[in-house]
């Protein structure tokens, strides 16, 4: 039966502009690439936990959260406006904008600065490392800001394979270096830190060089690009908050509540979330510059033809991913029993909350795409926060009375209340025919 289906001219047909589609050919390269990007480090974890204590590997992830944290005040997700603006502006002027940007990120660096320095020993005590991390951890967060800014342009260029490269390269960078600091070196868990410093210090002085090159770093202080970038950029912050307590906060609390040992097992069976992880950000790599460009066509009559094949694209984007969500989760328990150490077979029982509350977040990428198009993102970010405010504190009052599994718990409802609540917002404002179901029946 399918084999005739397939024989059939217009079935054909349809499989084949399928695959001439510039989304479907952009997302196949990003997947591939990112694949390769999140494979790396995933792959490595059996050699982190059978080198890394449970509370050793808890060390590196609390790090992990504390840098993510400092990339949302430095860099204050400076990325989106030069999303918004690429196809406005011609590429002299979005030159003139990331040399604004520095800087932005200068003063924001400034600024958080001296917040470490006034709660130093505080953030010393919390974390577990001396205060040479927690200062070398101001530079690694400016680093990955600017290795940021150079990716974003790649992705607005529709470019996946100097995208792809240079993350796969970091990456290779990255655990080679941390193995070698670890394993031969005997360095627990500073090796794992002082490599992932290093390759994003490296790549930050090689983003800058490519940025200058390409004729995208124009020099042209602009007072109101400044302005602009603040105005545009600081609503965003909560926002980002808000994502950073999600993905963050839960480890924290666990640290605080059970111990950095349950910590390190929390963070090492979320790790398997990065199996969803890498195919909805590479698919949202490739759909975003897509549905920007879709949603700029000026003549309407096409405009609604587009938007109902995005609308019909989406559902059958999120039934896959579920899907896809649900077999990764019946195979956790095997990966775990082979894939880790003993020490972290615990980790097992958080596999499954991780991935589906990954797949939501997915879902949620999808939606707010629209939200950001129309310069709504103050909005975004009240919604956003309000869930997060609401994690945390579920999370906090779960794992006090049920333990770690309670972290995954909220992680998961709050994932998919999240979820549920943007894509009103996103049906709000801007009007698609979601619920328009003849859609899904269009040839």
């Amino acid at each position: 039966m399918l084999s005739y289906l397939i024989r059939k001219p217009i079935l054909r047909n349809k499989i084949g502009n399928l695959k001439k589609h510039p989304l479907v050919k952009n997302s196949v390269l990003y997947v591939i690439t990112d694949a390769v990007n999140k494979a790396v480090p995933f792959l490595i974890l059996p050699l982190l936990t059978h080198y890394l204590l449970p509370g050793d590997y808890g060390i590196v992830a609390n790090y992990n959260v504390y840098i993510n944290l400092l990339v949302i005040f430095i860099g204050i997700n400076v990325q989106s406006i030069i999303s918004i603006n690429f196809y406005r502006i011609d590429k002299a002027e979005i030159g003139k904008y990331i040399f604004n940007i520095l800087f932005v990120i200068a003063a924001t660096l400034t600024i958080c600065g001296l917040v470490v320095l006034l709660f130093n020993e505080q953030i010393r005590s919390f974390l577990s490392v001396s205060m040479t991390f927690v200062m070398s951890g101001l530079i690694i967060a400016t680093s990955q800001v600017l290795s940021a800014i150079n990716l974003i342009i790649w992705r607005l260029e529709e470019r996946p394979l100097y995208f792809g490269s240079y993350q796969i390269s970091q990456t290779v960078c990255d655990v080679t270096l941390s193995l070698i600091l670890i394993i031969m070196f005997q360095m627990s868990w500073q090796g794992r830190i002082i490599g992932i410093g290093a390759s994003s210090i490296l790549y930050a002085f090689l983003s800058v060089i490519i940025l200058w090159k390409r004729g995208y770093l124009n020099i042209s202080y602009n007072r109101q690009y400044i302005k602009d970038i603040f105005t545009f950029c600081l609503p965003l912050v909560p926002h980002a908050i808000s994502i950073w307590a999600r993905a963050g906060a839960d480890r924290l609390i666990i640290s605080n509540l059970a111990g950095v040992a349950a910590s390190g097992i929390y963070a090492a069976g979320f790790q398997f979330s990065l199996i969803i992880s890498f195919l909805t950000l590479a698919f949202n790599n490739a759909f975003t510059p897509f549905v920007y460009k879709t949603l700029s066509i000026s003549d309407q009559g096409v405009l609604d033809a587009k938007k109902q094949k995005l609308v019909k694209f989406t559902y059958l984007y999120i039934a896959s991913l579920l899907l896809l969500t649900f077999v990764a989760s019946l195979a956790s328990d095997l990966l775990i029993d082979n894939f880790l150490s003993e020490k972290y077979s615990d980790a097992k029982m958080y596999v499954g909350w991780a991935l589906f509350s990954q797949a939501f977040q997915g879902v949620y990428l999808m939606y707010a795409t629209y939200i950001f198009y129309v310069k709504r993102s103050a909005s975004l970010a009240i919604v956003t926060f309000m869930c997060s405010a609401l994690q945390v504190a579920s999370s906090y009052y779960l794992v006090s009375n049920i333990g770690p599994l309670g972290a995954a718990y909220s992680n998961f409802a709050i994932s998919l209340l999240n979820c549920i609540v943007v894509m009103i917002l996103s049906a709000r404002v801007y009007p698609m025919p979601w619920f328009n179901f003849r859609v899904l029946l269009a040839k």
